[in-house]
């Protein structure tokens, strides 16, 4: 039987996907990523400790 997977799981796995590979750019591409997250969600940003 196949595994069926809650929507929040898929988002996740596609968050973190996004996140490793940013990771693995360098910096410069931390710090943008970081820059576009302060300035697209000032609430996830702050929880995050980013601002």
């Amino acid at each position: 039987p196949s595994k069926v997977r809650a929507p929040c799981e898929a988002v996740a796995d596609k968050a973190r996907f996004v996140i490793d590979t940013v990771r693995n750019k360098g910096e410069a591409a931390r710090s943008e990523m970081i820059t576009f997250l302060c300035q697209e969600d000032k609430c996830l940003s702050e929880s995050l400790g980013l601002m």
